[in-house]
C-alpha cells in the first residue's frame, strides 16, 4: 500500500508540474484602477451650490409656466373674479421668488466664472439672466393685472 501510495502522490505532483505559475497573490487582489472618466465626471459638475440654485429656478420656472397657463386657461373658460385674482398673486409671488432665484444663480455664475474661467459657466450666466428678466416682466404685469382689476379710487 505505501508503493501505491507514493504512486499516487508523485502522479499528483507530475500533474502540477505541468499547470501554469499563477501570480503572487498581492497582484491577484489588487483594486481595479480607476478610469479616467471618472476624473472628467467630476470637473464637468457644477458647484453644489450652485446646482441647488439651478434646481430651485428650473422648478419655480416650470410652476410660473403652468400657472399663467391656469390663468389663460381659467380667462377662457369664465373663471370668477375672486379665483382669477388668487391666481394673479400666486403668478406674483412665484415670479418674485423666481426673480430672486435667478439673481442669486447669476451672481453665483459670476463668482464661479472668476474662480474657474469655464465657457459652461457664461453658457449658464446667459440663461439666468434670460429667465431673469423673463420673471420680472410676468411679475410686474401681474402686479399691474392686479391692481387694475381692483379699480381706482379716488
Amino acid at each position: 500500500m505505501n508503493e501505491g501510495a507514493k504512486l499516487e502522490e508523485l502522479e499528483e505532483l507530475e500533474e502540477l508540474e505541468l499547470l501554469p505559475e499563477l501570480e503572487p497573490a498581492e497582484q491577484e487582489y489588487s483594486p481595479a484602477p480607476q478610469p479616467a472618466s471618472s476624473k472628467s465626471k467630476k470637473s464637468r459638475r457644477l458647484p453644489t451650490l450652485l446646482r441647488l440654485s439651478r434646481r430651485s429656478t428650473i422648478f419655480l420656472s416650470l410652476t410660473l409656466t403652468a400657472t399663467i397657463i391656469f390663468f389663460v386657461a381659467g380667462n377662457q373658460q369664465d373663471f370668477l373674479d375672486s379665483n382669477l385674482k388668487l391666481i394673479l398673486q400666486i403668478i406674483s409671488y412665484n415670479a418674485i421668488a423666481l426673480s430672486f432665484f435667478a439673481a442669486l444663480s447669476s451672481i453665483e455664475c459670476v463668482f464661479y466664472l472668476i474662480k474657474n474661467k469655464k465657457i459652461r459657466l457664461l453658457i449658464h450666466l446667459i440663461a439666468y439672466l434670460a429667465i431673469l428678466a423673463f420673471s420680472v416682466t410676468i411679475s410686474v404685469f401681474s402686479l399691474t393685472v392686479t391692481l387694475l382689476s381692483e379699480g381706482f379710487s379716488f
